[in-house]
């Protein structure tokens, strides 16, 4: 048998190991736990950043300068469109109607006028203008939606026309609403049901 020194205490050593050896594999395990949360997080970084430049590569591609309609409108309709305001302001600043609330000028159908006549795709329309009324298809459109005699812009006041205009802008933000869209949807469905179920019984 191993002789004893009872002048020592034999749990001081052995906490002094334990202790050493608690310290030393409590740093390991927080290297190892602290490594992993690190290569988890420069992982997820890295793919997000790939995410990032993925989507940001695809938002380009499909933005709105790059789909057909908007193409086709800034290289055939705008540049066109464009000249015809700028006409439309010089009959005006030449007639002054900026500075009169009543005008016989009316912009719409100028506008229509020189479109028509100004058309890229009918090149012979510029050197044989026609006068709006002269044409076939307004005057077609005029028997079957005529006019009133007067037009609202010489019969109401500004008062009164500024009244139309907020009403009309205020129904229109109501009716675009979530809720009163939902509403007005159900509504739309309801009645086309009920318009199927008579003609099936019918």
């Amino acid at each position: 048998m191993s002789e004893i020194d009872f002048g020592q205490t034999p749990d001081e050593p052995i906490k002094k190991s334990f202790a050493g050896f608690d310290q030393e594999s409590a740093r390991t395990n927080t290297d190892s736990i602290w490594g992993a949360i690190m290569n988890k997080y420069n992982e997820d970084r890295e793919e997000l950043e790939q995410y990032i430049k993925k989507r940001d590569n695809t938002e380009d591609e499909a933005s709105l300068h790059h789909l057909p309609v908007i193409v086709y409108l800034n290289k055939e309709v705008f540049p066109v469109l464009c000249e015809a305001l700028i006409a439309m302001l010089g009959i005006v600043t030449d007639e002054n109607s900026f500075n009169r609330q009543k005008s016989a000028f009316h912009g719409i159908d100028y506008l229509s006028e020189y479109l028509h006549n100004k058309n890229p795709k009918h090149p012979d329309r510029r050197n044989n203008w026609t006068y709006i009324f002269d044409m076939d298809w307004v005057n077609d459109y005029l028997q079957h939606n005529p006019r009133p005699y007067y037009p609202f812009s010489l019969i109401w006041s500004r008062e009164y026309a500024a009244v139309k205009i907020q009403s009309f802008l205020r129904g229109y933000w109501v009716r675009r609403r979530d809720d009163v869209q939902e509403v007005r949807t159900f509504w739309k469905d309801y009645k086309l049901s009920k318009q199927n179920e008579a003609i099936q019984l019918f």
